[in-house]
């Protein structure tokens, strides 16, 4: 890894986890019953930190379209509001889960004071692409005809899907969320932009140049450049006022800014907001101040306050 040292504008912990950050899973990428073994070892990893979330936070799980979602609020009383907010979560394509990303979650539902309905998508190698692009839109599908969706986001791999799932609502004529936010989003799986390259081990959560080919090839072998899998290629005509929230020395930094550039000639509204020395999802951090600045900055574009 290139120990690059952080800057010094940071906050004493976003430092520490460049300094030393946690060692990588090793990973066999041909090995489908090693991902499965692999992915319940993360996900019970993950979900430990959920115990240091801030309350006041609920949960429940509901169905919707026959793919599994779970409903966040601060309190039960939200959970059944008309208003909803949609979350698709990351993992690059092979783990993660509503729960076991609620650090992504919970910041939200707080701040907002609206419910967030996150999707369990099917997850690769089991599961293919289509599988978790299909999940998402049929779940956004019908939300956006029973609900009113003030917004989407998700980050990484969930942040491709969301970006697919608003073309998706777009070309059914259905309606589309108000607001549209996409956290370090992976927008191009074939993995074509300058910082798979010059960010690779400078970005402490990817030092294995193999990684990003092998997971995007596990997820979407044979469709990398399909505009569903990879929406940087999409046409993005039409779609919503859109957040893109991104590390300044994380891989998928060209993702973020191609995104943004296609997004603005196509006529969308889009803000690209980097974050000078941070990481991957470094939200997920949650005990890093610059984690909770980046919620109060993504809660005020998805649910603005209202005009006086």
């Amino acid at each position: 890894m290139n120990l690059t040292p952080p800057p010094t504008h940071l906050s004493a912990e976003a430092a520490a986890y460049l300094e030393h950050p946690p060692p990588p899973p090793t990973i066999d990428y041909d090995d489908h019953p090693g991902i499965s073994a692999l992915r319940e070892e993360i996900h019970a990893e993950w979900l430990a930190g959920n115990d240091q979330l801030a309350d006041p936070w609920v949960w429940r799980n509901e169905t919707i379209a026959d793919v599994p979602v779970v409903y966040f609020a601060s309190d039960d009383a939200l959970l059944d509001g008309k208003q909803i907010i949609v979350h698709i979560h990351g993992g690059s394509y092979f783990c993660g889960s509503p729960m076991t990303n609620a650090s992504m979650i919970v910041p939200i539902a707080q701040r907002s004071g609206l419910p967030v309905v996150s999707i369990d998508y099917r997850l690769a190698p089991e599961h293919p692409f289509p599988a978790g692009a299909d999940d998402c839109l049929a779940v956004v599908s019908e939300l956006a005809t029973s609900h009113e969706v003030a917004a989407m986001y998700g980050e990484s791999a969930g942040g491709g899907l969301a970006l697919t799932s608003a073309v998706g609502l777009r070309d059914a004529g259905l309606p589309l969320p108000r607001r549209l936010a996409l956290l370090s989003p992976w927008n191009d799986l074939t993995t074509s932009g300058d910082t798979y390259k010059t960010m690779m081990g400078i970005d402490p959560d990817f030092t294995d140049p193999d990684e990003p080919v092998a997971t995007a090839r596990m997820y979407a072998d044979g469709a990398l450049d399909d505009p569903r899998a990879s929406p940087l290629y999409a046409d993005h005509t039409g779609l919503p006022p859109t957040l893109i929230q991104v590390g300044g020395r994380e891989i998928l930094l060209s993702d973020s800014i191609r995104t943004a550039a296609a997004m603005r000639r196509a006529g969308c509204a889009v803000t690209l907001d980097v974050w000078d020395g941070l990481w991957h999802v470094w939200q997920l951090w949650h005990h890093v101040p610059e984690a909770m600045d980046a919620f109060d900055e993504l809660a005020a574009f998805l649910v603005p306050p209202p005009s006086k």
